[in-house]
């Protein structure tokens, strides 16, 4: 739910990332690499991944707002059509999944139905990056993340609203996350939690990594 809180306008701000560097360390061994980009790209991004030879299919949830794997407070869960939003080609099978701060937007119910979508994508090893937050508010829409280099990011918002955050917590990640674990976690000052989510396969349920 949409709070009255209001915020001024402001230039994009640079942010250091640690779960960025781990994930560059990790992908750069591959000889090539397929990367699913959920949010929003800009030149700068492309420009970033071309060192990785990349093949990069970009589904943008950002135009979806709001999403409907978000359900209001109190009503009955319904499954999205993430096939229908997504729309990701079928025998695809990706590297790298770039969720940026997606999960936040959706409810519990919400990201695990994400992810039992995007499992029919993964091998075993795909990463997917997320950002989390870990504060009483956040910004009313899906930020834009601008990649300047392996250590830092641009974050860029305009919009002015705020909404309360819904706060996801590790365990309950977990619980939503079946098949992935927890490979890496690192706690931002920004009140931003990063985090690299590996697939292992059905069936797995790892405890979540504690920050």
């Amino acid at each position: 739910m949409m709070t009255e809180a209001r915020k001024s306008p402001t230039a994009p701000a640079l942010n250091g990332s640690l779960g960025l560097q781990s994930l560059c360390r990790r992908i750069q061994e591959f000889p090539a690499c397929d990367i699913l980009e959920l949010g929003p790209v800009r030149s700068d991004n492309l420009d970033f991944w071309s060192r990785f030879h990349p093949a990069l299919y970009i589904a943008d949830l950002r135009s979806s707002l709001p999403l409907p794997g978000a359900s209001p407070e109190g009503s009955e869960f319904v499954e999205p059509g993430w096939e229908r939003l997504v729309g990701l080609p079928a025998g695809r099978k990706f590297d790298a999944i770039l969720a940026w701060d997606l999960l936040n937007y959706l409810d519990l119910p919400g990201v695990g139905s994400l992810i039992e979508y995007l499992k029919r994508f993964c091998r075993p090893g795909t990463i997917l990056f997320s950002l989390i937050f870990d504060q009483k508010e956040m910004p009313g829409d899906i930020t834009i993340y601008r990649i300047k280099d392996e250590a830092h990011i641009h974050y860029e918002n305009t919009g002015l609203v705020l909404r309360s955050c819904p706060r996801h917590q590790p365990r309950a990640l977990a619980l939503a996350m079946t098949g992935f674990r927890t490979c890496d976690s690192f706690r931002l000052k920004n009140g931003i939690v990063e985090y690299l989510f590996e697939y292992e396969g059905e069936g797995i349920r790892t405890p979540a990594f504690e920050p």
